[in-house]
């Protein structure tokens, strides 16, 4: 087994047991001893890239490895950052992407794709050996490779979880290229006007194709008489008291969480502000079933006196 200097154990203790061409040279290792070690102890993961054992690789080294393919200044981008920053709705397509000054060279090696950019993030995060973009440069990179639902859903998420605030993803799309970003730009905007959800946008969508519902407020604030925070119905008709609310399976995994949507209902029943619930499958496959729904419901409430004492206004964005 090859005695390896200092500096090289303690790059790879941090690098989780990976190490560099260049960090074995600078530390006096010859290409020979790397080749020896190579065909008895050690794995050849990407081009420069060795692990010090042969073998798998768990995910974060993978990742890691990656990472030290792409070079020094290489942080980790787009749908990579964004599911490691959690979103769920940034699809997995086996590939790690990075980005790195336009000095440096483009690269690809299975699985790791590597992009130059003239404007690398000014405040990355550091997490251990790994670097990373913002988690709104993240997002905005990461919602110009996808299309449609799938760029809302992504920038949905993003602010509903508190991924990001709305306002650094305004700064992080005006700051990059136009080309590409329509749909971003779009469901920024749609975040803007109040919707927090995939299912929340569809049900706007819907609203506005009645020509008998006036737009509703979108997730209002609202307070009961005695100054208490009351909670948000997805969409609130003001003229007939009457508040939408979208329930998705998604979100209530556990029976702790429908326990807290019956008791958010049943909250604003008290307070006098009937609710309408529906699924996000069946405003999807039987929109037109909901639209007459809420018209009717609406039709029959409109001009009712607004319950004593409770109020409410549009959620700032």
């Amino acid at each position: 087994m090859l005695t390896l200097p200092d500096t090289v154990r303690h790059a790879a203790h941090d690098q989780q047991g990976l190490v560099t061409r260049q960090q074995l040279y600078d530390a006096g290792v010859t290409s020979g001893q790397t080749r020896w070690a190579v065909q008895r102890d050690w794995r050849l993961v990407h081009r420069n890239v060795f692990s010090l054992t042969t073998g798998r690789l768990d995910p974060a080294q993978q990742l890691l490895a990656a990472q030290l393919f792409a070079g020094p200044d290489a942080h980790l981008a787009s749908l990579s950052a964004a599911r490691w920053f959690g979103l769920t709705s940034a699809p997995d397509d086996g590939v790690r992407r990075f980005l790195v000054p336009w000095r440096c060279a483009a690269r690809n090696a299975p699985g790791v794709a590597v992009r130059r950019t003239r404007r690398m993030e000014t405040r990355p995060w550091f997490r251990g050996a790994l670097t990373l973009t913002s988690p709104a440069r993240a997002v905005v990179d990461a919602a110009r490779l996808l299309r449609g639902d799938d760029v809302r859903a992504l920038v949905f998420e993003a602010v509903q979880r508190r991924i990001v605030r709305l306002e650094q993803l305004v700064e992080e799309v005006e700051a990059g290229a136009i080309r590409g970003s329509a749909g971003v730009r779009a469901a920024v905007d749609e975040v803007a006007g109040g919707a927090w959800s995939l299912p929340e946008s569809e049900l706007a969508d819907l609203f506005a194709t009645s020509r008998v519902l006036p737009t509703p407020l979108v997730n209002p604030v609202l307070t009961a008489p005695d100054g208490s925070a009351l909670p948000s119905p997805d969409a609130l008709f003001v003229r007939a008291v009457l508040a939408v609310q979208v329930h998705s399976r998604k979100h209530h995994l556990f029976e702790d969480d429908w326990e807290r949507t019956l008791r958010a209902d049943t909250a604003l029943g008290e307070a006098g502000i009937p609710v309408l619930a529906f699924s996000p499958h069946t405003i999807r496959t039987e929109g037109r079933r909901v639209l007459r729904s809420v018209e009717r419901a609406y039709l029959a409430r409109e001009g009712v006196v607004p319950p004593s004492g409770v109020t409410w206004t549009r959620r700032p964005t």
